[in-house]
């Protein structure tokens, strides 16, 4: 849900000086900003018996998850704009992962060029008021949108 409410809040805000950041190419941006987490598919395979968690982990790397983003990006008519879209919400996504407190190495940015893990270490995977914040930030940034928008048409 962080990574939605980031995600829309950045995106909601350039809109203001880019009009290209419309309602439909802010949802590319949102469903990059899921993409990495791809990996959760995973768990419907476990319920199934079957155990995919190392065949689907390449999906929460970078490498893993721009190809998948390439291989979305095929979908559209605009192959080009949907992949920076799309890469765009996976940049939000490991930027706010390299937030979190990893448990192991954290993220393997370089991978497959380095097996180092990155991570700041600043925000528990569980804290809740993150998520709180992050969902307050989308309330602020929505109802000041729709004000500076009314503003602007009665001027």
């Amino acid at each position: 849900m962080v990574h939605v409410a980031v995600a829309w809040t950045i995106c909601r805000v350039l809109r203001f000086k880019y009009p290209q950041l419309d309602p439909a190419n802010t949802a590319l941006v949102l469903v990059g900003s899921v993409l990495p987490d791809a990996i959760k598919i995973s768990i419907l395979f476990e319920l199934m018996g079957l155990d995919w968690w190392d065949y689907l982990h390449t999906f929460h790397l970078p490498i893993g998850a721009f190809l998948l983003a390439g291989i979305a990006a095929l979908l559209f008519k605009e192959k080009k704009t949907a992949f920076i879209l799309l890469s765009a919400g996976i940049i939000t996504h490991f930027a706010l992962d390299l937030l979190l407190i990893q448990l192991d190495n954290g993220i393997y940015l370089f991978y497959p060029i380095s097996w180092m893990g990155f991570s700041l270490n600043l925000v528990p995977n569980d804290d809740y008021y993150i998520t709180i914040t992050a969902l307050l930030m989308v309330l602020l940034v929505y109802f000041l949108s729709k004000w500076v928008e009314n503003k602007s048409i009665s001027d």
